[in-house]
């Protein structure tokens, strides 16, 4: 498939090419993954999308956030989950969208679903950010009311992205992974050893989860992107 190119500018709201420039190339650039990601998903509909990396600092936070915003822009109910619980992010993409509470706050039964999960400034898009992080993450991951709690969720949204940590990092992304329709990686390019994002996919596959295809990003000053072929 065509390479797509688009760029990343220092501010947060430059970042979001898909909400402020909306007919530009960029912006284009994450549409053709969207579409992508539909016709991979002709016989099995990818509903909840994981985006995860081999490494930190790939920029997988805000591809997840512009490819949501493109499903909420196909009039999708769509919901945003920031489940990088050591180092949220989602929250400084979408300002609006920072909460004392969020995931951790509805784990611990404070606040309600309705209270937690927060309208972003798009239509159609919602957000349920980390909120206060936890002093365990992978025991609030793997517990059985996380679970219990995605499946409520995924039963209310039509499309659900989901942005966690590295795969090598630590073992919550393989977790999510077994919970979740498909799952996008992403490798920078220059940056992301071989070995590693080979590592990453086996881990992925032995999570049980199906890697829809793989974006390679550059985080420079320039980004060059692009989504490619199906697993």
């Amino acid at each position: 498939m065509r390479s797509k190119h688009f760029r990343d500018k220092s501010a947060s709201k430059d970042k979001l090419v898909t909400k402020y420039e909306s007919q530009s190339a960029y912006a284009e650039s994450f549409r053709y993954i969207r579409a992508n990601i539909d016709f991979a998903g002709i016989d099995q509909e990818y509903k909840s999308i994981m985006i995860t990396s081999p490494d930190p600092d790939s920029g997988k936070s805000l591809i997840s956030a512009n490819l949501a915003i493109t499903y909420a822009a196909l009039e999708k109910k769509t919901l945003l989950i920031d489940l990088d619980l050591r180092k949220p992010t989602v929250h400084k993409i979408f300002p609006e969208c920072y909460s004392s509470y969020g995931l951790t706050g509805l784990l611990q039964d404070i606040v309600k679903v309705e209270e937690a999960i927060v309208s972003a400034d798009v239509p159609n898009l919602s957000v349920l950010p980390v909120g206060i992080v936890p002093t365990d993450p992978a025991a609030l991951i793997n517990s059985a009311k996380m679970t219990a709690l995605f499946n409520e969720i995924s039963a209310e949204y039509d499309r659900i992205i989901i942005d966690t940590p590295p795969v090598m990092a630590v073992s919550d992304a393989q977790t999510i992974a077994s919970w979740v329709d498909g799952t996008i990686l992403i490798i920078r390019n220059n940056y992301t050893k071989q070995d590693n994002a080979k590592k990453a996919l086996q881990k992925l596959e032995v999570a049980g989860t199906k890697v829809i295809g793989t974006i390679f990003n550059n985080t420079q000053m320039k980004m060059n992107a692009y989504y490619y072929g199906n697993k």
